[in-house]
């Protein structure tokens, strides 16, 4: 009001006369322009958010960055982060066991409950961990809820032959099953869904992906901590080293490796000899003495020589010792065999001291699809025990691997 009184008085007179109004004019225009360029600034961050909000929610590399940005912390910290428990949506789990081809089929559902605000935005993805029954494992918990929370429905599956601790090439086709059943869940309206896949059920995943069925609607095909081709896997646990970038070093696999590997290369021998041969190389096992060893046929022998790493100068005689069906069963279980199938984007990971699985296998994967010019990216990191986040990270680890792992995480869901 008091301004409105002064603009009242004649140019250059204050209230009594007084020649101290000139400066008047300059002040109001000082006060005018602060006001349009705070106007300004509002109507700028409005629409900075506004364009946020576009690109969060309507653009595909906007969602794909806002699922990474929640996605990641969760995988890092192996629980899920605060702002997603807070804005997450809510989530119904639920399990199926349904009749497949060569057993049993078990799902566990991970559905968002919320509709979407556009229609058919939602993303699927197909889940497979791998060998034995890793459906109460904390971090794969953990993964599959952060996924349907930022609002893909997940479905995780295993089968009979990989509660065993055993693989069988046939079970692609129950990866086949599983995956139709993501895609008519009322939730994904037909929309293309893609696949992950942990350790050794990287080759189920990648065979299923290049079944005429479904390999034009996989979204992508995301292979982590797995092997490309069984029998240069066979000749790494033959030989117990590696070699990589004209070098070569000691690798000792775990146990568990061992046994599922020894469960796979075994079986086209007689029973006697599998049971023989399995329990040498069980965790509790004694290794076979040389008289046993001579009681084998000679694919037996070998099979045992190479698996045991008693014989790391031998292993081409060796591999050449193994029967046609043994080299069948080790060929069918390759991805290396259907790589020109597969028409999805691939995105690799390996854990660089990866005990369970070579990274050099998935090096390999890498050098077969650049040749190819297929479209794909691999990643290797540090941060990892195989497919589970080590504890006691240091912050440069995290840091390093962590934008690597954002990145990838972004280029995967976009593909979606």
């Amino acid at each position: 009001m008091q301004t409105e009184a002064q603009n009242n008085y004649p140019s250059g007179q204050g209230a009594e006369g007084e020649q101290t109004l000139a400066t008047t004019p300059i002040a109001k225009g000082k006060s005018q322009r602060r006001g349009a360029i705070g106007s300004l600034m509002a109507r700028f961050l409005l629409a900075l958010l506004f364009l946020s909000g576009i690109y969060t929610s309507l653009l595909p590399w906007g969602q794909a960055t806002l699922r990474a940005t929640f996605i990641l912390p969760s995988l890092l910290t192996a629980s899920e982060p605060l702002p997603l428990t807070l804005a997450g949506e809510p989530i119904t789990h639920t399990q199926k066991a349904l009749p497949a081809s060569h057993g049993m089929l078990y799902l566990d559902i991970f559905t968002p409950d919320m509709v979407p605000l556009i229609h058919g935005e939602r993303q699927g993805v197909l889940l497979l961990p791998g060998v034995g029954d890793q459906r109460q494992v904390p971090q794969l918990i953990n993964l599959e809820q952060t996924l349907a929370r930022s609002g893909i429905v997940v479905v995780a599956m295993t089968t009979s032959t990989l509660l065993q601790d055993d693989v069988s090439i046939e079970d692609s086709a129950d990866v086949v099953q599983a995956y139709q059943y993501l895609q008519a869940l009322p939730a994904l309206q037909g929309q293309r869904t893609g696949m992950i896949a942990f350790s050794a059920g990287v080759p189920l995943i990648t065979h299923a992906a290049a079944d005429p069925h479904i390999r034009d609607q996989v979204a992508y095909v995301t292979a982590f901590g797995g092997y490309y081709n069984a029998e240069t896997l066979l000749e790494t646990f033959g030989r117990r080293a590696i070699s990589y970038d004209g070098k070569t070093e000691s690798w000792q696999p775990t146990a568990y490796a061992l046994q599922v590997l020894a469960n796979v290369t075994t079986e086209q021998l007689p029973v006697y000899e599998q049971e023989l041969i399995r329990q040498a190389l069980s965790q509790d096992g004694s290794p076979l003495s040389q008289g046993e060893q001579d009681q084998l046929s000679s694919e037996g022998r070998a099979a045992y020589q190479l698996l045991s790493g008693t014989a790391p100068n031998h292993v081409a005689q060796n591999m050449a010792a193994l029967t046609p069906a043994m080299h069948a069963q080790l060929q069918g279980l390759s991805t290396s065999q259907i790589i020109k199938e597969i028409h999805a984007p691939v995105y690799l990971l390996h854990d660089r001291n990866d005990a369970f699985l070579p990274f050099t296998e998935t090096r390999a994967f890498d050098r077969d699809l650049t040749r190819l010019h297929h479209s794909h990216n691999y990643v290797e990191f540090h941060i990892f025990d195989h497919v589970e986040v080590r504890s006691n990270l240091n912050f440069f680890q995290t840091i390093g691997d962590g934008s690597k792992l954002f990145n990838l995480i972004s280029q995967v869901f976009q593909a979606g």
